[in-house]
């Protein structure tokens, strides 16, 4: 009998651990479409042809991004510590290259080719930094982290990785 209890007692471990990795498979699928749809929309608004404009329209992506995020994990935040949780994230990646979107934005108060090569070049880097905000948030979120306990000097080496693997890509 206790052989019997033991098998079905492990059988049913095991059910529980696929059950888990099914639910982990398909919430990181889902996080990664939050994040893929954000990187879309940031790279769309580095061509608001409005100087700086365009980068509160970026900031504006990242924190929606974060709260669909925040929600898929069953979170609950306020957006306002999510605007100053990715502002920080933001800080972190302009000494990682990032301060070029400001550069970028400018460019587009020369008419014609500024507005263009500003554009494509705040699309790709806006676009990169949101797949590196996103990255860095689900890794977090995955180990059981919220944001009250989400610390960026933790993550600074992190958010800088995803962030220089992406924009190489681009």
């Amino acid at each position: 009998m206790d052989t019997k209890n033991q098998a079905n007692s492990e059988a049913s471990i095991e059910n529980q651990v696929e059950i888990q990795d099914v639910e982990k498979s398909e919430r990181l699928d889902k996080a990664s479409a939050i994040i893929s749809n954000k990187c879309k929309w940031s790279a769309a608004a580095g061509f608001i042809p409005v100087p700086y404009l365009d980068l509160a329209g970026l900031a504006a992506v990242q924190v929606k991004m974060v709260s669909d995020l925040s929600q898929l994990y069953g979170k609950t935040v306020q957006q306002e510590a999510i605007k100053t949780t990715v502002a920080a994230m933001l800080g972190t990646l302009a000494t990682a290259g990032l301060a070029a979107p400001v550069a970028f934005s400018t460019l587009k108060v020369v008419p014609g080719l500024g507005a263009v090569a500003g554009g494509l070049s705040l699309g790709a880097l806006g676009a990169a930094a949101t797949y590196a905000v996103g990255k860095v948030f689900v890794n977090h979120f995955e180990g059981g982290g919220s944001l009250a306990n989400f610390d960026v000097d933790k993550i600074k080496d992190d958010l800088k990785s995803a962030f220089t693997s992406k924009s190489a890509k681009a």
